[in-house]
Formats: structure tokens, sequence, C-alpha cells
């Protein structure tokens, strides 16, 4: 009988599972698209509906200008306490929360003991210490079952996620996606240990692994193939700043290292990781034995971060400012007309397209394709340019491949558009006579230092943190952290029309603070951020969320 019962069983809670999307990490997949690809919920014509379902404070310190890390998605868990979309968020002071997403009710907290081999520091506005990096799961945003789809569960509208995975053995079996899956979310403490948390109860489902030097500001995480990524910039705790793999698939954790002797990568995301398993970063100065002198540039690295390739743009960036936040953007890798590319920005302020396989040429200096300038570079301080990660997705009617990438400041003589503050400037990638061709295509209404954006459904989601760009040092001091407080406003999230622009819809000031060091995730009806003062916010459109009504 039990025989029987267990297939039916698992069928069964296969079927609801099927329906529910992850966001499992900044960008939402290992390449760093930024694209909900099941995500049809909203659309041109109801996003001025959209509304706040709720929003949820932790309890939590902040440290400088960090708060809260970007949140990601479990769209659909077995835990103890049944199905449960799982809305997970890091906090400054060494604090992991998990928020029922369904009925905005915490379901635990786990707040780490700091056990580093030097004293924790002392936070400024360059490196705040405490936990910086963004958690991650394995998968990605963009998953789908194979076979026929069921029809979706009540308020559980979405695409499919893989189905089950049988477990790899040893600590690799943490690390399986698609339902069925052991589930972990994977934190990084301030003293540099990995933790690979229980979905269920927050608990280490593995001893801790020490990963990163104590105290270091670290991007957000990438997982792929069981190997975790991090990056460690501004040279904050004293620590170089370094590129970092631990390999989790045998008995025993392997770490290696990636030195960039000057800055650390570029961006918020650190690391993309193409479907091949190759890793791209993106290295505004410093030096390596393959590629030489980094001036912005991009290697692509085996898993084990061995360089494999490398790209130098021949139009050198201005110079590095000294002790600034490091600027740039982290790369993007997609597929377009069966082959693999990927986007960089630099502090020149161009786009580059790069081939994958080859990604500067013979001279490593000759990119595919590159844009006009469209950010205009800023000497003085990392408050200007490409900044963050890029979203990306292709629309299937016309095999435009369109790219969007967050400024801070105003745009440059190769954009379409005027907006001072910073802004959400868009490309497209498109076919001119069998050749690609970047082209600018718009740039957003102003916006204070926004985050970066998702797409989804042809739609463009972007984040105004509201934040002073000026995260630097002046006469070789850190600017007061209470003193950027003060030129903050509130983040905004608006919801732009992919293809032209134009605003759709604003939260306007239904936050209070700013937003640092975070993003968006937008999952199953439903968009969330977080702010400075603690709260996680959740929009969406309240008719499908009755259970938050009790209608």
């Amino acid at each position: 009988m039990r025989k029987f019962i267990l297939p039916v069983l698992t069928a069964t809670v296969a079927a609801f599972a099927m329906w529910a999307a992850d966001w499992p990490s900044l960008s939402g997949n290992p390449q760093r698209e930024g694209w909900a690809k099941s995500e049809k919920a909203f659309t041109r014509e109801n996003a001025r509906n959209i509304e706040l379902l709720y929003k949820f404070r932790v309890e939590n310190q902040a440290r400088g200008l960090s708060a809260l890390t970007g949140p990601i998605v479990n769209g659909m868990l077995i835990t103890y306490l049944g199905f449960k979309e799982m809305l997970v968020i890091g906090g400054s002071e060494d604090n992991v929360f998990a928020i029922d997403a369904d009925l905005n009710r915490r379901i635990w907290n786990r707040h780490f003991e700091y056990k580093g081999n030097k004293p924790p520091v002392v936070p400024n506005a360059v490196c705040p210490g405490g936990l910086t990096a963004g958690l991650a799961m394995p998968g990605s945003s963009t998953a789908i079952a194979r076979g026929p789809a069921p029809a979706p569960p009540p308020g559980r509208a979405g695409t499919p996620v893989a189905p089950i995975i049988p477990l790899a053995p040893g600590r690799g079996g943490l690390f399986a996606t698609g339902f069925g899956r052991s589930g972990v979310f994977i934190a990084i403490s301030s003293d540099g240990y990995m933790h690979p948390l229980n979905t269920s109860t927050g608990a280490d489902k593995a001893p801790p692994v020490r990963f990163l030097p104590a105290n270091s500001k670290v991007s957000a995480l990438n997982i792929n193939d069981s190997v975790i990524y991090a990056a460690t910039q501004d040279g904050c705790g004293g620590n170089p700043n370094a590129l970092y793999a631990l390999d989790m698939s045998g008995d025993e954790p392997k770490l290696s290292t990636l030195p960039t002797n000057g800055a650390g990568a570029a961006g918020a995301g650190g690391t993309a990781i193409a479907a091949d398993g190759t890793v791209f970063a993106q290295f505004p100065d410093g030096a390596g034995d393959i590629a030489g002198n980094y001036q912005d540039t991009v290697v692509a690295l085996s898993k084990d971060l061995k360089v494999k390739d490398y790209f130098t743009p021949a139009e050198a960036p201005p110079p590095m400012p000294k002790d600034v936040a490091a600027p740039g953007i982290t790369p993007v890798v997609f597929e377009w007309k069966s082959k693999t590319y990927v986007a960089v920005g630099s502090r020149n302020g161009r786009v580059y397209l790069l081939d994958a396989q080859s990604l500067g040429g013979a001279d490593h200096n000759t990119p595919l394709v590159q844009s006009e300038p469209v950010a205009m570079p800023d000497l003085k301080y990392a408050g200007n340019g490409l900044q963050g990660t890029f979203s990306s997705w292709e629309d299937p009617e016309t095999n435009t491949r369109w790219l969007y990438a967050s400024l801070w400041g105003p745009p440059g003589p190769g954009a379409k558009g005027n907006a001072p503050n910073g802004s959400i400037v868009a490309l497209r990638l498109v076919d001119r006579a069998g050749k690609p061709t970047l082209e600018s295509a718009w740039v957003s209404r102003d916006m204070m230092a926004p985050a970066p954006t998702v797409t989804a459904n042809g739609l463009v989601f972007a984040l105004s943190s509201g934040e002073s760009g000026r995260e630097a040092k002046k006469n070789g001091k850190p600017y007061r952290v209470a003193a950027l407080e003060k030129t903050a406003s509130h983040a905004t999230v608006y919801v732009l029309d992919g293809a032209t622009g134009a605003e759709l819809y604003s939260s306007g000031d239904m936050a209070a603070a700013f937003s640092h060091n975070s993003g968006l995730a937008v999952a199953n009806r439903r968009i969330y951020f977080t702010t400075h003062d603690n709260t996680v916010f959740a929009l969406g459109f309240i008719a499908d969320q009755p259970q938050l009504t009790g209608k």
C-alpha cells in the first residue's frame, strides 16, 4: 500500500510545486540576466493598478549605509508548516530573516555569532562591516519543467520550475534544484564563514566553512554546479580584493582564489556564469599574470578561477579615483541567435558586446560591437557611470535583445535623453545586414542612484534608491555616514515600458527611507524591495491576495 501511496503523493505535490517561480539570487540567475522570464502577471495595461500588499519590519541594526540585502524568493518549499513561498533577506548585523511571502509572517530568523580571527570593524560609508553579501540559493528564475503542465492551483499562477533531480553525493547534494531538492540558502557572515541554511528552520544544514577573510565587503553571491562564487571589494577590513570560489561538490570543500592586485570585481554581482560553467568578471584596475595590467579588463575563468581568456578595451577608461567605492557594472551572459554573448560596461561610458568563446579576438582588444558612450564618466568619485548589474531579455517576435543598465549621474552623448541624477538607459541588440549592432533606445526619467533593474513581460522594474552616490573619501577621511544619510531621499519603485521607457507606475513616497546595496526581486505576481530602515516591501495586486485581506 505504501508503495502505491508515495508515488501518488509525490505526483500530487509536484503538480502544486511546478507552478511557482524562484528568484534565487541577485539578477535571478547565474548569468545575471535580471529576467523574470515566467512572470506574466504585470502588463502595460495593468501596471498602473499596482499597490502596496504589505511591509514587514525586521529587528536589525543598520551599519553605516548598510541595512538589508536584496531579497531572494523560493517559490514553493515543503516545510514543517506546509507549502510555503519564502522571502529571504540578509541583515547587516549578521542576521537572516525568512518571511512567509503569502501571509506576511515571519517564519524564522537567524543570527550569526562573530568568530573572526580579528575584531569586527567600525563601520564607515565605504566599509560597513557586518553581513554585506546578498544571499543566494541554487537554481534560476527561468527554469521550466519538462512535459505537460497542469493547471495552476488558485493564487499560484506562474511558470513551472525544474522537476525532481536526484541529489548528488557528498555536500553537493545541498545544491540540488527542482522539486524534491533538499533546500538550502547560502549566507556569508561577517567573519567570512559560509553557512548553508536549512530552508525550514534557518539552522546550519552542514557545518559552516571558512570562505572569505573576516570583515570583507562582499558582492552578491553566485552559485553554479555546487560552486559558490563571491568577490571582495574596496579593500575592507584591510583585506586585498579577490575573487573566491568554494567548490562543495566533493566530500571536502575546495577553495580557489584569484587576487586582483587592485580594485575588486566591478558591479554588485561580482561574477556572471555561462551555461558551460565559464565564469566572467571585470576588474577596473590591478594586474594579473595572463592579462597584464587591468583597465576594465574582462576575464573568462574556469570554475576554479584559472584565466582562460580576457578582453581589455582599447579606449582606456579614466583613471581610478583613490579611496572610493569600486565603480562599474557586472557582466551579463546571454544566448542570441544560437551564440553565447557577454555584455560589459566600461568607465569610459561604453557598452561592449563580446563573443563568449573569444572575448577580444587575437589582440584581446577587439569587441564584436561597442556602443557610443551612454554614460558620463566622473573622475572625482564613484558617483557616475554604469553601476550594479544589467538586465536583459529577448523579444521573440522581433529577435531583438534588450539591455538595460543603471546610470548614476548624467547620461553620455551616445544616450537618447537627459537625467542629471541618474536613470535607466536602454540599448537594443539587433541584426543589421548580418552583423550585430548595439543601438541606444531610450533614457528613463530622472532617478537617484538606481539599483539593478529587473525585466519581465516587456516591462522594466526599476528602484530609485534615493541615496547619494558619493561613497568616497574626502581628504583621506571617509564621508560621514550621517552626512550621506542627510542628503538621501527615499526609495521609489518605477515600472517602465521596456520598448519606450514610458513610466507606467510609481510607488511615490510609499517608502520613508532610502535603499542601499539592495535590488528588486520579481516573482509570483509580487515585487519586493528593502530599505535602510529595515523594512521589506511587497507590491502587487491586492485583488489577487485574498489571504492578506480575509476576503
